[in-house]
């Protein structure tokens, strides 16, 4: 491996980091400098459905429309082994077990596929797939600069799909003054976006003493039931105005009833305050499928999120307040119209003279 070989890549990831091209866009380019730059057949980027099961396409450079329409690629088929941090070498596509679609592959014109995990802090989201024409052997250089390569696309995707969440936030807020309506979309955007576990807001009483679950997505009946009965120290601590990581919430004393979370499948939460002026609101809760330890940016753009849960609940509050007060003179005006004008009062000097009074 030549160093004006890594070089190169990186100077196209690095391009599309600094410029205004999307992820999908940054992706590709990199899948085409890998394809060049290493005598690839193709290069395939893939990220985990959000039930961790699928295997969705994101981006991929040197394979045919009928290849990528193949067919739903199973995760625990294809790259179990990837989906464990493992970089996986298939050397013969068409005898191998773990291929899902062995003719297809052939057809492709694909004899080996090295598959490299996008691992992000111990979790993995997705995978980037490096086909050869031939059978090939790669040096363990080549294994460092691919895995060190798919760490930078990773930090990219994670730094996109936040702003995506925050985009989609932001539009749920402008586009409805119904507090329900944007909640919902808050919470489908945090989950589905993240490939996450689920998501959760949960609202302060009128009396401020008790939380309420007003959105979920992704969670059973039973857990949101306990969750809204039995919050745990970990919300009582982000109601203090703190985003509060939970990386094993099978035994972190922070998080009641263990056994509902070993149940629910959930790893590690993120408790994020929705905060307006240092006065909680509620409680917007991240969870995950595996163990995932939050880096302090994803902290920072929950935080910003739960920033904008509060802003919606501002509007609605303002919105009802309004909506009352205009209901209240509407009434008003509607009862001095009956007094005054449609049935006058007598003494007022009885009805309205007639045309012929006049």
């Amino acid at each position: 491996m030549k160093c004006r070989q890594c070089h190169h890549v990186f100077a196209v990831m690095g391009d599309g980091l600094n410029s205004q091209v999307d992820t999908v866009e940054l992706l590709e380019s990199t899948a085409k400098s890998l394809v060049e730059q290493f005598d690839l057949k193709a290069c395939h980027f893939r990220l985990l459905s959000r039930n961790q099961k699928i295997l969705e396409h994101v981006a991929s450079h040197g394979l045919s429309d009928q290849f990528l329409s193949k067919g739903p690629v199973d995760a625990e088929r294809s790259v179990a082994e990837a989906l464990k941090g493992k970089i996986v070498w298939v050397k013969d596509c068409t005898a191998d077990p773990r291929i899902q679609y062995p003719e297809e592959f052939t057809k492709e014109g694909i004899a080996s596929v090295l598959t490299v995990p996008l691992t992000t802090r111990g979790q993995v989201i997705g995978v980037m797939r490096l086909a050869t024409a031939k059978p090939r052997e790669f040096s363990d250089e080549e294994l460092d600069f691919f895995r060190t390569a798919a760490l930078f696309c990773t930090s990219a995707i994670i730094h996109s799909l936040f702003h995506e969440i925050l985009e989609k936030v932001n539009d749920a807020i402008s586009g409805s003054l119904d507090l329900d309506s944007v909640l919902n979309a808050i919470v489908e955007a945090v989950t589905d976006k993240l490939r996450a576990r689920g998501c959760s807001i949960r609202l302060l009483d009128a009396e401020g003493k008790h939380l309420e679950m007003r959105s979920s997505r992704g969670l059973s009946r039973e857990y949101i039931e306990t969750a809204s009965s039995h919050p745990g120290q970990g919300v009582a601590d982000a109601l203090k105005g703190q985003c509060i990581s939970v990386f094993d919430a099978w035994s972190d004393p922070r998080i009641r009833h263990h056994d509902k979370m070993k149940h629910e499948k959930i790893s590690s939460i993120l408790f994020v305050p929705v905060m307006c002026r240092e006065t909680p609101l509620g409680v917007l809760s991240l969870y995950t499928h595996r163990p995932y330890e939050f880096s302090d940016d994803e902290i920072q753009m929950m935080k910003a999120i739960g920033g904008q849960c509060a802003m919606a609940i501002r509007n609605a509050q303002m919105y009802a307040a309004l909506k009352s007060r205009y209901d209240t003179v509407t009434d008003d005006f509607q009862q001095w119209f009956e007094h005054y004008c449609v049935y006058p009062s007598t003494e007022t000097g009885g009805p309205p003279p007639s045309t012929n009074d006049l």
